[in-house]
């Protein structure tokens, strides 16, 4: 439990830095913090994703916090399609949506 704690942080520090930053600069059309945001969802699934599959399942999801209330609603909002799974490209897109 500790180490998601640990993890949920420094995913957390991460968007907070790239929402305060002023300054993005754009490279071949995409914007650089998006090679952050992924590297950040590929630490979050070091850690959670359990079969090791690339994707973070719902049930992989909720395990990361014991506040199942909260947790549950965290895990439906980065499920952008809703099929039941957050891929990188969902949280990609669902990052970038809250520094707007």
């Amino acid at each position: 439990m500790k180490r998601y704690a640990i993890l949920l942080f420094s995913v957390m520090f991460i968007v907070s830095f790239l929402i305060l930053s002023d300054s993005v600069s754009f490279a071949k059309g995409k914007p650089a913090h998006e090679d952050l945001i992924r590297n950040a969802y590929r630490q979050i699934c070091t850690a959670a994703d359990k079969n090791g599959d690339g994707i973070i399942s719902m049930d992989e999801c909720m395990a990361i916090s014991r506040d199942k209330k909260k947790i549950a609603k965290d895990c439906k909002y980065w499920d952008a399609d809703g099929n039941g799974v957050i891929t990188e490209d969902e949280y990609v897109k669902q990052v970038i949506k809250i520094m707007r």
